[in-house]
């Protein structure tokens, strides 16, 4: 992952800021940015529930 991209993702989970995530397979993803133990995954607390994107 991006150095920079890893930051602003990090910013926004501190912010607890609402994301969009644009999967390989063209489906998107949104929610609430969370902070996850995992640092190769990406955790989105969307309406169905917690989402960790690698």
């Amino acid at each position: 992952m991006d150095k920079k991209l890893k930051q602003s993702l990090k910013v926004a989970a501190l912010r607890r800021e609402m994301i969009v995530a644009w999967l390989i397979n063209g489906d998107k993803i949104k929610g609430i940015a969370e902070v996850s133990a995992d640092p190769d995954r990406v955790k989105i607390n969307t309406i169905e529930g917690p989402v960790w994107v690698p």
